[in-house]
Parts: C-alpha cells; structure tokens; sequence
C-alpha cells in the first residue's frame, strides 16, 4: 500500500490508457488526413488557357490579310504600312523571328496594346502567349521604337510658320500673337516663343 492506502497502480490500467492516447491519435491523425483528401478532390482540375485552334501568328496573318477597317480598328495603321515597317525592323536585324513568334507577331502585340490601350491578359489571350511573354516582347520592341526615333521623329521647324496661317492672316494671326508690354511676342509652335519686336 502506498501512503494514502490505496493499492498501488497496475501495469495493465497503465497499458489501457496508452492504448486509448494511440487510439485517440490514430484517429485524429486520420481525420486530418481525410479533411487533406477531401481539400484535394475539391480543387479545380486545370484546364489549358490557350486553346484556340489559331496560333498568335495565324491570327496575324488572319487579321493583315482580312478587311482593311479591322487591321485599322486594332493597330490604327493599313495593312501596307504594317508591312513596310515589320520588313524594316526585320531587315536591319533590330527584331529577329523566334521559335514561337515571328516578326509580324511581335510588331503587332506592341502596336496593338499602344493603339487599343489594350490589357497585357487580353493581348495574351489574343495571340495565345502567356502574360510574361507578352509583356517581354512588348518592351522589347518599345525599345526598338526607342532607338529608331532619331532617323524617324524629326521636330518641326520652330522657325518657321504654317502656310495656312500666313495665307489667312486677319483670321489666324491673332491668336498667335500676343501684346506684352513693351513686346509683341509670336507663338508659332507649342511652348516656342519668339519675340519679334521691342515695342518701345
């Protein structure tokens, strides 16, 4: 007998309460188990994005060689400018065709995106490319637009005034020369001003 006068414990109420603990934690190592497999079966099965039967090359082709006003509703440009402008960067090697995309198809994303205001997803589902790849390409080309725009984005002639202002002076003059006291200064581009003449 112990010191409070109960007899002491038994091995086998000793083994009987372990036997409950395994079996209270197989159980719930089971149920969690079960909850994962329910989660898991409860998961959307992955459905392949690009499905069209078109590669973003074909519809290319589709789109430049189909009705004028589509090719000019996507990219604000004609068929025949989109053309020139493709064989140039194609020609001077500042665009090069890949394995999934050629020139045409990398031209086009860039310009449809800038004339549409088009979303990097609807561009990618367009074409059937990912959204990475979509907005690689288009930076890609922006940067070849980029380094063309000395040979092709020439300033106007700030010197210089427009013919058809000259031809209408009492109706347009006006309003491109501006009283300052002491000065009569002449506007004839944007933020360009020149001041014609001290007025005394």
């Amino acid at each position: 007998m112990n010191r409070f006068g109960s007899a002491p414990h038994h091995d086998e109420d000793d083994q009987a309460t372990a036997n409950e603990q395994r079996n209270d934690d197989d159980m719930l190592v089971r149920a969690v188990v079960a909850v994962i497999n329910s989660r898991r079966n409860r998961r959307r099965v992955p459905q392949p994005m690009h499905d069209s039967t078109l590669t973003g090359s074909m519809r290319v082709e589709e789109i430049l060689n189909g009705h004028e006003d589509v090719i000019q509703g996507m990219i604000n440009m004609k068929s025949s400018t989109f053309r020139v402008l493709s064989n140039l960067l194609g020609s001077r090697e500042l665009l090069t065709p890949t394995y999934n995309m050629n020139v045409n198809e990398q031209l086009f994303i860039f310009l449809a995106i800038c004339a549409q205001g088009a979303t990097n997803r609807r561009v990618s589902y367009l074409f059937q490319h990912s959204q990475e790849t979509t907005s690689r390409w288009f930076f890609r080309v922006l940067k070849v637009i980029c380094a063309l725009k000395d040979e092709f984005i020439r300033p106007p002639d700030y010197t210089a005034v427009q013919p058809l202002i000259n031809e209408h002076a009492g109706k347009y003059r006006p309003w491109f020369d501006v009283r300052y006291p002491g000065y009569i200064i002449k506007i004839l581009y944007g933020f360009r001003l020149i001041i014609a003449s001290n007025c005394g």
